[in-house]
């Protein structure tokens, strides 16, 4: 499918402002535009502020946009635990996309039996609900691989799967030049550190590893 109008928009207004994550966003964008008919885009958690593009990606509201130019009946859906924050998105986004608020894991299930009795499938899946504390990723790291354990039902073989604030990290050593040796080959890690480790034991494939993170292959 083409979108033209949303790639102008992108690129004019989005793309200058999204720092680490533009390069991420752009592969992903280009990858549903290989999709045939209506889309689906499921994403926890939401924009929570106006404007904030450097600091959360403004997510729902680049979803928004493409999901506007996809065909008609291409829907999405938007989870937060925050009423504020979802309040908020809903003044953000278009009827193309539900703005639900509760505990992901558990909207997710509900999500995905309504997406099954439509028979329909997610064609981006984006986790991003978790704030990650950088001195301990694991509460967040826990709970995206919950999240993705939660929807996999509604998942395809070539839905892909991505998840923010997941860049790669190794482990390194100072030596006597003042410069470091890397004792660990770099892997992904922060909120993607368990979906990254789950997926490499299952064959899925890796799309991309910048900031954001994403494969395809989560399911058979």
């Amino acid at each position: 499918m083409k979108h033209d109008e949303f790639w102008t928009w992108f690129d004019s207004e989005a793309a200058p402002k999204l720092a680490l994550r533009e390069i991420s966003f752009r592969k992903v964008f280009s990858y549903l535009d290989s999709l045939d008919g209506p889309l689906t885009i499921v994403e926890t958690g939401c924009a929570r502020a106006q404007g904030n593009w450097a600091g959360d990606g403004q997510s729902s509201v680049l979803f928004d946009r493409y999901l506007r130019a996809s065909p008609e009946g291409s829907t999405g859906f938007a989870i937060d635990l925050d009423p504020q924050a979802t309040t908020l998105c809903k003044t953000l986004v278009s009827e193309r996309i539900a703005v639900l608020t509760g505990d992901s894991v558990a909207v997710l299930i509900d999500v995905a039996g309504q997406l099954k009795a439509a028979g329909r499938s997610i064609d981006l899946l984006y986790l991003d609900s978790y704030d990650v504390d950088w001195t301990n990723t694991t509460p967040s790291a826990v709970h995206h691989l919950k999240e993705l354990v939660s929807i996999v039902g509604a998942l395809r073989a070539d839905t892909m799967v991505v998840v923010d604030d997941a860049p790669s990290t190794c482990r390194v050593v100072g030596n006597a030049n003042s410069q470091f040796d890397m004792i660990s080959l770099p892997a992904i890690g922060g909120k993607g550190t368990y979906v990254a480790e789950y997926a490499k034991q299952i064959g899925a494939t890796p799309m991309f590893s910048h900031y954001q993170a994403g494969w395809t292959g989560m399911v058979r």
